[in-house]
């Protein structure tokens, strides 16, 4: 950690001065910035890579969830804790939420002008980001019904077609009448 400052910090600063006030010796710095990077840092560099790439392909609409499952659909064996951790490091994430979480766009209304999509459409499709994983995995699985449609999913009937792949019930996110 301290090496990474020193590196950081080199081009306002002397690097012997640097060491002297952190308390290391100049060839500990030396010796780590001449150290090759270790395989995890290279499998991460690599990974990134993937990730970078996937992330384009998908208009920067993938959160780490989605992410972890379309690495794995390509081959790699990878977590999503990783995925989360790099995609966090380099600043990636999901176009349409970076914007509401990071205080853009200041209304749902904002955020669909900017995207170019009417703001009740947005609406609409802000709760399938948070769907539960049971309801995303099934979905990206194929197990869902074919005639499940994200109006159903918005409306919260979910509970018909999810009793036989769960143990416990699904309660309606939306109570029914009656």
């Amino acid at each position: 950690m301290r090496f990474a400052l020193i590196d950081g910090a080199k081009a306002q600063f002397p690097v012997h001065r640097l060491c002297r006030v952190l308390g290391v010796s100049q060839s500990g710095y030396f010796a780590w910035r001449d150290r090759p990077a270790c395989r995890r840092q290279r499998d991460d560099t690599v990974l990134l890579a993937h990730v970078r790439s996937a992330f384009a392909l998908s208009n920067s609409t993938y959160g780490s969830p989605r992410m972890t499952r379309e690495l794995r659909d390509s081959g790699l064996t990878v977590g999503r804790r990783r995925i989360a951790r790099l995609m966090r490091d380099n600043g990636l994430r999901a176009r349409c939420f970076q914007a509401l979480v990071s205080g853009q766009a200041r209304s749902v209304a904002e955020l669909a002008r900017v995207e170019g999509v009417s703001d009740r459409y947005l609406s609409s499709l802000l709760p399938l980001a948070f769907l539960a994983p049971d309801i995303v995995e099934a979905i990206a699985s194929g197990r869902q019904p074919a005639d499940l449609t994200a109006h159903r999913l918005i409306i919260g009937c979910i509970a018909t077609w999810l009793s036989p792949l769960c143990a416990k019930p699904w309660p309606c996110a939306v109570r029914q009448p009656g």
